[in-house]
């Protein structure tokens, strides 16, 4: 590969990277405005609308997410009256979520799909382009992170 064409695909790339996040931003703008609450905090509720009952922790793993992060989340939608807590009948120390009435119209008014666009399309493509993909990305992210004690201290985002 030629240096121009190698210095173009690189272009090419970082623009398609920044439509991915744009198109992000722009959903979770979309998201606000309808119903209030952050993008990530609808497809919170959305997931446990759809498992009613089910645990922060399991939450968390449907989100992909830190449990802490998980839990904050969480917080915000119970203070927004979107989501109830129930401790376990058996075991106290577990605490169940339930979508309140408020949470469910919220939903109802919400635009789809509620995981938002990225994770949409993550849903859709094809296994083998799936697997490709995240091997690309693991790639990127080694490279950024080899590159990260260059940058001042500077941690990756998720890190």
């Amino acid at each position: 590969m030629t240096l121009a064409r190698r210095a173009a695909l690189e272009l090419h790339t970082l623009r398609d990277l920044r439509t991915v996040v744009g198109s992000a931003r722009r959903h979770d703008s979309r998201i606000r405005r309808a119903t209030g609450i952050a993008g990530s905090q609808l497809w919170a509720l959305a997931e446990v609308s759809l498992a009613a009952g089910i645990t922060v922790n399991a939450l968390a793993r449907r989100l992909a997410l830190h449990q802490t992060t998980a839990s904050n989340l969480v917080n915000a939608l119970v203070e927004r009256g979107l989501v109830r807590r129930t401790r376990d009948q058996r075991d106290q120390r577990l605490v169940h979520l339930h979508v309140t009435a408020n949470g469910t119209r919220v939903l109802s008014r919400s635009p789809r799909p509620h995981s938002g666009p990225l994770v949409d399309a993550l849903r859709r493509i094809a296994a083998h382009d799936l697997d490709a993909l995240a091997h690309s990305l693991a790639t990127l992210l080694g490279a950024m992170r080899q590159a990260a004690p260059a940058a001042a201290g500077e941690f990756l985002l998720g890190d």
